[in-house]
């Protein structure tokens, strides 16, 4: 059956990617799984096709900003202007989409311009969950489209994990001669472990497709390090981690130094996690984290003249929680809590900025329920929230509420169907509020409109899951209406500053529909000796409307597919991939049409033991056709292309 399943996926994603050339592409790594039960920070169980990206995978894809490590997977794309990217679920981006490290909250302004990277170190990435439906409300509505945690367990929650080990990680990629390494070691004495983390890159400019040219102003370099105690008895454990990351990068932009901007970011990260079993009738378990990030940068022009602008983001937050026993004849568990969090984010310098000093601050209490019932299982959640948003002329208060649920149920063995609704209500941030100035980096005059009120957001979904093993097959579809979408558009003018003309855009607010059909899986075609062959498809197809009618959203993603076949045994892992991005020909206002591009993909892995020491060899080879592309989704991608072809080999080693 799982086989005509699969063939019947491949005609949907073909009759779908046909109509997309008409109108206007996605890779499922193999160790990359949808899973039915993700918990979020082991909080409270979630279903609506989490992500869970991990293993070789995370080795593969460790890229410079973690938007272009996910911009393959299914229903994510990315922002993007040269090294700097942030994910984008579903067609939003920005403040709809949260992103967590260790499951606790995290500071930068990369939601604000998409030439700024979200302040964290993929090189010291373990996993990456993608979180959707009633699991999102335990950290903020800002979240309806997706959370994306990031995962690097400084604090032990998982007593099963290894207490004494030392990880090493080092590569080398052909492109911009990049070089990075990692370490990452752990020791435990009775119930405290102590883990520290230490990594760096350095590249210089990437290379173009096509052609022995750089992309200029594309280098970069990071470090990063960090240090947690935890003490964990299996029941019950607290734990403090202390982290610090620095950067350099470069934003690329037209031929000439004065239109290129270099940023340096630096961040500071204290995070607290306890939970503590209580062991009653009623409750089960009591949590409470707090986290303290402070983060700044400072940017400059290529041709050394100084902006005299540094932006700034500090965080304090604190969330406790109840996990609670069955409340009715039924099993089921859920979670009661409360959540706070202050924002204090600007720009202070000589010069003029799209980021007024704002201080933004936010009390929410929620509820999340997950219940078994004989006919089906369904996941519900509440949350309500009292935001406040201040600066030295304006105060506005906002009090958003939000529900969502997801409902499944297994119709035969390995067969489920699933569907959710959600209904959410987002308070705008500082930028779409007070925002009156320029963003340099990407040449635009931002003025937002202190009368934005809340978006409104009724998201529909409906999706089909084959499970069994090897086999596996995933068809999900979406209608996703937003009343008083808030959204960026330029009006056609310009705005001079310093001898420059700057694009004016517009924070305003109107309807928007988003639809789409997400298609992944993969069938095991033969055993050939002790290898499983295994192929894999992806289709990823999105449409946003402006007022619900034929008018085009602007910065939708191109449609994507992926096509791949794997070789796989104990020790060996050898993955061939094709993607294609469709023509982007149904655009917003002052967009252009983006031509489609094409890659092929290739990589290797030799797992190896020997006495204490075990690891993995790979090799990888991206864009091996050397093909030019560009991404509809860079603010100046006539300026920038997609990397061209490169190779990079890595060594792992775990003692």
């Amino acid at each position: 059956m799982i086989k005509n399943l699969f063939i019947l996926s491949v005609v949907i994603m073909f009759s779908y990617a046909v109509k997309a050339e008409k109108l206007e592409s996605i890779f499922v790594a193999p160790d990359v799984f949808v899973t039915s039960k993700i918990k979020p920070s082991k909080d409270f169980e979630s279903d609506r096709g989490n992500i869970l990206f991990e293993g070789h995978d995370i080795e593969k894809k460790r890229k410079y900003s973690i938007g272009d490590m996910l911009k393959d997977l299914p229903g994510i794309s990315s922002t993007g202007l040269g090294n700097a990217s942030r994910p984008i679920i579903r067609g939003m981006a920005n403040s709809r989409v949260k992103i967590l490290q260790n499951s606790s909250s995290t500071t930068d302004v990369s939601e604000f311009g998409e030439d700024h990277i979200v302040g964290y170190d993929p090189m010291l990435i373990d996993k990456i969950e993608i979180i959707k439906g009633p699991g999102t409300l335990l950290y903020g509505n800002n979240g309806f489209a997706g959370v994306v945690n990031i995962i690097n367990p400084l604090i032990a929650v998982d007593k099963s994990v290894a207490d004494e080990n030392v990880e090493a990680n080092f590569g080398y990629r052909t492109s911009g001669g990049e070089l990075k390494g990692s370490l990452k070691t752990s020791y435990s004495i009775d119930n405290f472990t102590i883990r520290l983390t230490g990594s760096g890159l350095s590249s210089g400019p990437y290379d173009l497709a096509n052609t022995s040219d750089k992309q200029p102003n594309s280098s970069k370099f990071m470090a990063s390090g960090g240090v947690g105690l935890t003490y964990n008895d299996g029941e019950n454990y607290i734990g403090l981690s202390l982290d610090k990351l620095e950067a350099v990068y470069g934003n690329p932009g037209p031929e000439g130094e004065e239109n290129m901007t270099s940023l340096n970011p630096t961040k500071n990260t204290v995070n607290f996690q306890s939970s503590f079993s209580l062991n009653n009738a009623y409750f089960s378990k009591f949590n409470l984290q707090g986290a303290v990030s402070e983060y700044n940068h400072s940017e400059r022009t290529g041709d050394g003249n100084n902006h005299n602008i540094n932006f700034f983001s500090d965080l304090y937050e604190i969330k406790t929680s109840l996990n609670h026993n069955s409340i009715i004849d039924v099993n089921s568990e859920g979670l009661i809590g409360f959540h706070f969090h202050n924002y204090d984010q600007g720009a202070l310098g000589q010069e003029e900025s799209h980021l007024v000093h704002t201080r933004t601050s936010s009390f929410a209490l929620f509820a999340l329920e997950s219940f078994n019932f004989d006919l089906f299982d369904l996941d519900v959640g509440g949350r309500v929230e009292s935001i406040n948003l201040k600066n030295t002329s304006m105060e506005k208060g906002f009090f958003p509420g939000a529900f969502s649920s997801t409902i499944k149920r297994e119709i035969f063995t390995n067969n489920t169907v699933f569907g959710g609704f959600d209904f959410t209500e987002r308070a705008p941030n500082a930028v779409e509020l007070f925002a009156n100035g320029p963003h340099h980096a990407l040449e635009q005059f931002e003025v937002g409109d202190s009368n934005i009120g809340v978006e409104t957001s009724y998201n529909f979904s409906l999706g089909y899951s084959y499970n069994d093993g090897l086999d596996t097959l995933k068809i999900e579809t979406y209608y996703n209406y937003i009343d008083d979408f808030i959204a960026a558009d330029r009006d056609g003018t310009t705005t001079e500053v310093e001898g420059e003309d700057m694009n004016n855009v517009n924070f305003n607010q109107y309807n928007a529909l988003f639809t789409g059909l997400e298609v992944s899986g993969q069938y095991a075609l033969a055993k050939i000796n002790d290898f499983d062959i295994i192929s894999n498809v992806m289709f990823d197809f999105l449409k946003g409307y402006r007022n619900s009618n034929d008018k085009a959203l602007s910065r939708i993603p191109q449609t994507k597919m992926n096509f791949g076949i794997r070789a796989m045994n104990e020790d060996w892992d050898a993955n061939l991939a094709y993607y294609h991005y469709f023509d982007k020909e149904f655009i917003g206002p002052f967009q252009t049409r983006t031509g489609g591009h094409s890659r092929l993909d290739f990589d290797l892995t030799r797992d190896f033991n020997y006495s204490d020491l075990s690891g993995h060899l790979m090799f990888t080879a991206s864009n091996l056709l050397d093909v030019v592309g560009r991404s509809h989704l860079e603010s100046k991608k006539a300026h920038v292309q997609l990397p061209g072809r490169s190779f990079m080999f890595m060594l792992k080693l775990f003692y």
